[in-house]
This record gives structure tokens, C-alpha cells and sequence, in this order.
């Protein structure tokens, strides 16, 4: 039996102890929670051009590529959807990073990266804890 697995990636921004999460909105999908930014690889697209697209478009910038750090492959069962999520980070740069898509994210939040809160999407939580901070290569969740 085959099934689909989905390519995904997500960019956590870290300033200054605080990382950048979006509040979604209107999306069918874990709205009014927060998550950071990201979104599916599109055919014909590696991880890292589907983040740096990414980033244009939900946060309005385009960042020199050799910002991205690659953090962790996460792999998440959101039963029905399967993912195999490619996580980045860019530490402090100096970016001015917006809000670019109001009509999916209704705020952009600094929250703590150590003490996240509790309205944090859980698999986001477990992958800035394990992934991000934690250093752990590759995570199954949800499983």
C-alpha cells in the first residue's frame, strides 16, 4: 500500500534568547496557534530554496543563503498527513523580518526559546527543545 509523505521545512529565528513564531490564522489547520515559519517543498524544489522562498514570502526577506543553519529532520505523523520536516535556523543577522502574509498569520511573536508558551503548535515545542536547542539530529514524533 503507498502512501504520501510531504516535504516540509520551518526556519527558527533566534534574537537575542527569543525566537520568532507566527500566530496562524484562516488556515484549517491549527489556527490561532503558534508556529514558526515554514510551509511544503514544491516539486522540483530542494529543502533549502523551498526556506529561503519561504522566508520571502511569510516573512518578507530575502536572506543570503549562508544564514540558514541546518538544525534537524523531523519527521511528524499529523494522522492523515505524514511529514519529513528539514529545520533551518538563522541566528542573529540583523534582518528586518515582517509579517508578509496577514491573510495566514495574524501576529508575529518574540517568545523565550527556553520557556516557550503554552499555545506553541506541541510538535514545534519538541523540535526547538530536542532539535534546536537540544542538538539532536533526526526526531520522530508522533509516532
Amino acid at each position: 500500500m503507498k502512501h504520501t509523505v510531504i516535504p516540509s521545512v520551518n526556519v527558527f529565528v533566534v534574537r537575542d534568547d527569543k525566537i520568532l513564531l507566527g500566530r496562524r490564522a484562516d488556515t484549517g489547520w491549527m489556527d490561532g496557534y503558534l508556529c514558526p515559519p515554514g510551509g511544503h517543498v514544491e516539486p522540483y524544489e530542494t529543502p533549502r530554496l523551498a526556506m529561503l522562498r519561504e522566508i520571502r514570502e511569510e516573512l518578507g526577506v530575502d536572506i543570503d543563503p549562508a544564514d540558514l543553519e541546518f538544525v534537524c529532520v523531523a519527521v511528524r505523523n499529523t494522522t492523515p498527513t505524514e511529514y519529513v520536516g528539514y529545520e533551518f535556523a538563522i541566528n542573529d543577522k540583523g534582518y528586518e523580518f515582517y509579517n508578509a502574509e496577514p491573510d495566514k498569520c495574524s501576529e508575529l511573536v518574540w517568545a523565550d526559546v527556553k520557556e516557550l508558551p503554552d499555545d506553541i503548535v506541541a510538535h514545534f515545542n519538541e523540535i526547538i527543545t530536542e532539535g534546536l536547542l537540544g542538538g539532536t539530529p533526526y526526531l520522530e514524533i508522533g509516532y
